[in-house]
């Protein structure tokens, strides 16, 4: 084994910012994933169902870039989200009845998995993630300006 090789694997594993969110973003999955598994729904599938239930008529594209999410990942989750009577996918993208109302079902345990993860995070932690969030959804000609 080159002890060069075992060095910089050692670093890269302490030291990667990009592991250490994916690591961090399989743990808030599971929180929110459990909380909202009775009503048969994902974190992922309740995110895309919230984002078309507050952008009315859309497209999936919109949601798509919205969200930042791969096409694959929209049209299998609003596959699914179709599937079960939550979205309209026939003329557009909608959310029909069902849709919102599993939004409001899911709401108190959504409530729940955002206190256990704020619990799991600390005060400073959901702070830098709110902050983190906020610049990345800048435009980019503001990006470039702050610190």
């Amino acid at each position: 084994m080159s002890s060069e090789a075992h060095r910089c694997a050692a670093e890269m594993a302490r030291d990667c910012m990009a592991s250490r969110v994916r690591r961090l973003e399989r743990l808030l999955t599971r929180i929110y994933d459990d909380a909202i598994r009775d009503q048969g729904l994902t974190g992922s599938q309740m995110e895309l169902l919230a984002a078309v239930q507050l952008s009315g008529p859309t497209t999936a594209a919109a949601v798509g870039r919205l969200l930042e999410l791969e096409k694959s990942t929209v049209s299998r989750n609003l596959a699914r989200l179709a599937a079960a009577g939550l979205v309209d996918v026939s003329d557009g993208l909608a959310i029909t009845p069902r849709g919102s109302a599993a939004i409001a079902a899911c709401h108190p345990a959504w409530q729940a998995a955002q206190r256990r993860a704020r619990k799991v995070l600390q005060p400073a932690e959901s702070r830098l993630i709110a902050r983190l969030e906020r610049r990345s959804t800048e435009p980019q000609s503001e990006k470039g300006r702050r610190p």
